[in-house]
């Protein structure tokens, strides 16, 4: 369940103004692209839901989900990016700890993702401890402004 708030309080919806990978040189990727897409929402009762999505993905040739190619269901997996669970919040050390319940990458459920939060006035500032993506460390960087 969710624990005491900060004064600022992370509870609402939030939707994505930006989404970075900073490797280990200081160097800013865009894994996404520059234009991106997302929610991020948290309740009261502690539960949370977060998705980030490039905006290019490309359409699949047919209305039917279920019949698209392999090129263009991959393309649809690599653009996006969900999960759902509870959380907690370690006001101390300024950290929220999203307990996965569901994913789009399957090996996320179960396990819990840590993510560092700020404040900057109105927008709220998410980033992960290093994170291995490609054999390469990345701290990811989400900036969110509340609906």
């Amino acid at each position: 369940m969710a624990q005491v708030q900060p004064a600022l309080t992370l509870f609402g919806t939030w939707w994505l103004v930006s989404y970075e990978a900073r490797d280990s040189k200081g160097q800013v990727h865009y894994p996404f692209g520059a234009q991106v897409s997302g929610q991020l929402i948290y309740d009261s009762a502690g539960s949370m839901s977060a998705h980030v999505m490039r905006n290019d993905r490309p359409l699949f040739a047919t209305k039917d989900p279920a019949r698209g190619t392999d090129v263009e269901v991959r393309a649809a997996f690599e653009g996006y990016v969900s999960y759902f669970g509870t959380y907690t919040i370690d006001p101390q050390t300024q950290t929220v700890t999203h307990h996965v319940r569901g994913a789009s990458f399957p090996n996320w459920i179960g396990n819990d993702q840590l993510r560092y939060y700020r404040f900057d006035r109105t927008r709220l500032l998410l980033s992960t401890p290093p994170v291995l993506f490609g054999g390469q460390s990345f701290e990811y960087v989400l900036v969110w402004e509340r609906i």
